[in-house]
C-alpha cells in the first residue's frame, strides 16, 4: 500500500468520524476539527490519493468520502485495539460475581455489548466433549443391524451398519460388549482413540478384525459437532442507518438465525487460533455489514461470541471489549477448575 503517514492519518480521522456520523467526510470538517494547519487543496489532493488506492470512496451527491472496505481492512489491520473504559468497569463488575456460571457471566456481557453498542450479538456454542453413556445393538436383518449410542446430554446417534454375514453381525455384538466394558463415560472427541487402544483387545476375541470390522467402527462413532446459536438484541439494528431499507434489514435478520453461516464463521475462528477476528459482509452476500467474533475455550465446549453490525463498527472498542471477555472467561473458568 503506497500511502504517506500523512494520509495515514487522513484515512484514520475520516473512518472514526465516518464510524461516529454515519455522514460522509469532507475537507471543511478536517481541518477545522483535526488538520488545521493544512489547506484545503492539501486535504482533497490526499483524499484523491487515497480513493486511487481503493481505500476512500466519493458519495454521489456528495464532495465527501466514505471508507470501502479495503480502507475498513487496513484500518482494521493498522489500529490498535482498545477498550471503553466504561465498558472495562461494567464487565469487571459482572466477572467478579462469585454467584455467576460461566454461562451467566457471558449472557450478562452480552447483555452489556447489546445494550451499550446498539448492536446485535450472537452465542455460538461448539459442544463436542459429551460423555458416551450407552451403546446398543439392533439386528434388523441377515446383513444389517442398528447401532444406538446414547450421550451424557441425553443425544441419540442411529447408525445403520451392513455386514457381509453373520458372523460379522456376532464379531459386532462382541466389539459392542468391549466398548460397553471400556468406553462409557469416554468423552464424544476421544472415544476413536480410545478404540485404537482397544485394537488388541478386539482381535484377541476376533480373527479378521482388520478387514471386517474396521470401517464399520469408524462409521459407527463419527459424531457431528453439536452447534448451538444465540441470537440476541436484534431489535438494535433498528437504531442503524444503514440497515433503513427493509429489504437488507430482512436479509441480516435471516443472517442472524442461519446457522450454516455461524458453523462457518466459528470454524475459520478456530483455524485463526480463536483470536479476535472481522468478518466483512462481501464474503457472506450482505455488503455494508461486519462480524466481530472471538473464540473462547471453555472445559466442555468451545464458544464464540460475535457481534453485528454496520461496516462503519468502531474497530478498536469492538475488538478491544472481545479480547477482554475473551481473556477474562477464560481466567475465570480455570480459577473455578
Amino acid at each position: 500500500m503506497n500511502i504517506t503517514e500523512r494520509q495515514k492519518k487522513l484515512l484514520f480521522i475520516i473512518i472514526n468520524e465516518y464510524v461516529s456520523t454515519a455522514t460522509p467526510v469532507g475537507s471543511k470538517k478536517i481541518i477545522n476539527k483535526y488538520m488545521k494547519d493544512l489547506s484545503a487543496a492539501t486535504i482533497r489532493n490526499d483524499m484523491a490519493a487515497l480513493e486511487k488506492e481503493g481505500l476512500l470512496e466519493k458519495v454521489y451527491n456528495s464532495s465527501g468520502r466514505v471508507p470501502s472496505v479495503m480502507g475498513y481492512k487496513y484500518f482494521e489491520k493498522n489500529d490498535i485495539s482498545s477498550i471503553d473504559e466504561d465498558i472495562e468497569i461494567k464487565l469487571k463488575k459482572i466477572f467478579s460475581n462469585r454467584n455467576f456460571s460461566i454461562n451467566d457471566v457471558i449472557d450478562s456481557s452480552v447483555s452489556l455489548i447489546n445494550e451499550t453498542l446498539k448492536l446485535p450479538s450472537v452465542i455460538t456454542q461448539t459442544e463436542n466433549d459429551e460423555l458416551l453413556k450407552r451403546i446398543d445393538l439392533v439386528p434388523t436383518s441377515k446383513d444389517s443391524a442398528l447401532v444406538i449410542l446414547i450421550t451424557s446430554s441425553g443425544d441419540v446417534f442411529k447408525n445403520i451398519v451392513n455386514l457381509e454375514n453373520e458372523k460379522d453381525l456376532k464379531n459386532l455384538s462382541i466389539c459392542i460388549r468391549i466398548f460397553n466394558d471400556r468406553l462409557i463415560d469416554c468423552k464424544l472427541s476421544e472415544v476413536m482413540d480410545k478404540v485404537k487402544l482397544l485394537k488388541s483387545l478386539i482381535k484377541e476375541k476376533i480373527i479378521n478384525y482388520e478387514s471386517s470390522l474396521q470401517n464399520v467402527l469408524e462409521k459407527i462413532f463419527t459424531f457431528d459437532k453439536k452447534i448451538k446459536t444465540n441470537v440476541k438484541g436484534q431489535y438494535n439494528l433498528l437504531s442503524q442507518p444503514e440497515f433503513n431499507d427493509h429489504k437488507k434489514l430482512l436479509k441480516v435478520l435471516e443472517m442472524l438465525e442461519n446457522t450454516t453461516v455461524w458453523e462457518q464463521i466459528a470454524y475459520n475462528q478456530h483455524v485463526r487460533g480463536g483470536s479476535t477476528t472481522i468478518t466483512f459482509g462481501e464474503s457472506i452476500g450482505i455488503k455494508d455489514l461486519c462480524i466481530a467474533s472471538t473464540e473462547i475455550s471453555l472445559p466442555n465446549n468451545k464458544t464464540q461470541i460475535s457481534i453485528v453490525g454496520p461496516a462503519r463498527m468502531d474497530f478498536s472498542n469492538v475488538k478491544g471489549i472481545l479480547d477482554f471477555i475473551k481473556n477474562e472467561i477464560e481466567k475465570y473458568w480455570k480459577k473455578e477448575d
